[in-house]
């Protein structure tokens, strides 16, 4: 694995050496995290893509991942996360999040952070739930991430080839079947410090089944350096401002598929909100979140025509009719959408192409639940072309949902991205429309609500 390439910010800090939380002599020491505000690590990590049939890798990926403490509170940390990443040597703008984690490695997420934690999830392995509470320090299964996942472990003991950290063994399981539906099957291993509270390495293999694939995966932590509790606490009003900096950018996003033909005048708000945030970092400090805010703005410029494809879907749909069809539900059965939709409907577009694809049902059976008491209905619509592969994916994820075969709508219906989730009236006009995966859909349960509402 390459070393010395490292961020802007990481090359002018002022560092303190290794550090390192020692437990008396002759104990061995609970598994738990020992971070302190201003506290840095750094891993490098590499995963190399090669057929389950072996043969020559068909891809590698280089990153370089940065684990922050930016303050510490009780026992609960306030974590910056940053990954840069390579690929077939060209370099991607970093991608970050903040959240919280407990001594025992448990996650509070913003609400911001939520919907943006693909791209750093390789940095999340690196932070694992450790047994807490009643659980052994043998064998234990985590708590559930914000898409159901758990790693159930099994601790080996301390191994004498990595310097007498504990070998932990995983197995990742997903109840909502997204991972079967996938085939995808991830096994792993990695290595904690126990004295110095944090992750030394890391070793994964993912199969991916569908496209007959194996990654592998090795991560290892590199440096760990601390920073003064003064260029912490900057750090955490800096966080603050972070997340509501995203929190704007959500509502910014949002008016895109409200107000489609006020696309120019919201891109241009979008790069003027990071370039505020910006602009309020003392750059003498030497802050991660400067470099992070102008990777954003990249990011974001990246993302026009798909920013641009959201307004165009808002100006075609909203406050029209929607399409009729005619279509087989899972069981095979043949319906109209006017015996579907009667009244307030709430609509869910989605495929077994993508894990945001097939994770957004689960939201959709909690919204359900929520509307239980109300006359609205939800209704799924699975867009696979192959029949074969459209009953599978409901069969092993899209249960408690009504469901239709819907690949037909793709000849109508041009989306730019799935999930969609959009909202109709009782006359089938729609009012509302989301894209992207959420973990709750609360506006446009809302909404739904406030249409089924009776009128006086």
């Amino acid at each position: 694995m390459r070393r010395g390439r490292q961020p802007v910010w990481a090359a002018a800090l002022c560092v303190s050496g290794a550090l390192a939380v020692l437990a008396p002599a002759g104990a061995e020491p609970e598994l738990m995290y020992r971070l302190e505000a201003g506290d840095r690590l750094l891993y490098e990590r590499r995963a190399t893509t090669r057929p389950l049939d072996g043969g020559p890798p068909t891809a590698e990926i280089d990153d370089q991942i940065e684990l922050w403490c930016v303050q510490r509170r009780e026992k609960e940390a306030f974590m910056l996360v940053a990954l840069t990443r390579t690929t077939a040597g060209r370099a991607e703008p970093a991608r970050a999040a903040v959240l919280y984690i407990d001594e025992g490695g448990r996650r509070r997420l913003p609400a911001e952070v939520m919907t943006r934690l693909d791209p750093v999830e390789p940095a999340l392995d690196l932070l694992p739930v450790l047994p807490v509470g009643a659980q052994t320090a043998e064998a234990w299964t985590t708590t559930p991430d914000v898409y159901q996942r758990a790693w159930r472990c099994m601790s080996r003991g301390p191994d004498a080839g990595q310097q007498g950290g504990t070998r932990v063994d995983f197995v990742v399981e997903d109840p909502l079947g997204v991972g079967d539906a996938l085939g995808e099957v991830r096994t792993g291993t990695y290595w904690f410090d126990a004295r110095a509270g944090v992750v030394t390495r890391l070793e994964s293999e993912q199969q991916d089944l569908l496209n007959r694939t194996w990654t592998h995966v090795s991560a290892v932590l590199r440096e760990r350096t601390r920073q003064t509790p003064e260029w912490a606490a900057r750090r955490t009003e800096e966080g603050g401002r972070f997340l509501r900096a995203l929190g704007n950018e959500d509502r910014f996003v949002q008016e895109l598929t409200a107000r489609g033909d006020q696309l120019p005048r919201i891109l241009e708000r979008l790069d003027q909100l990071w370039s505020a945030f910006k602009s309020d970092i003392d750059v003498r400090t030497v802050s991660p979140f400067w470099t992070l805010a102008d990777a954003h703005r990249q990011e974001l410029r990246a993302a026009a025509e798909v920013l641009e494809a959201r307004a165009a879907l808002a100006l075609r749909w909203l406050n029209r009719r929607a399409v009729p069809w005619t279509l087989q539900d899972a069981a095979g059965q043949t319906v109209t959408c006017e015996a579907a939709r009667r009244g307030v409907v709430v609509e869910c577009f989605w495929s077994g192409d993508s894990a945001a694809a097939l994770r957004v049902l689960e939201p959709m059976r909690k919204l359900q639940a929520e509307l239980s008491t109300s006359a609205v209905r939800v209704l799924g619509y699975n867009l696979d072309a192959d029949l074969v592969r459209a009953r599978q994916v409901i069969r092993q994820c899209g249960g408690g949902l009504t469901q239709f075969l819907g690949g037909a709508l793709v000849e109508v219906e041009t989306l730019p991205e799935l999930p969609v989730v959009r909202v109709l009236d009782s006359k089938g006009v729609i009012r509302g429309v989301w894209v992207g995966w959420q973990p709750a859909y609360t506006t446009a349960r809302d909404l739904a609500l406030e249409l089924a509402r009776p009128r006086p």
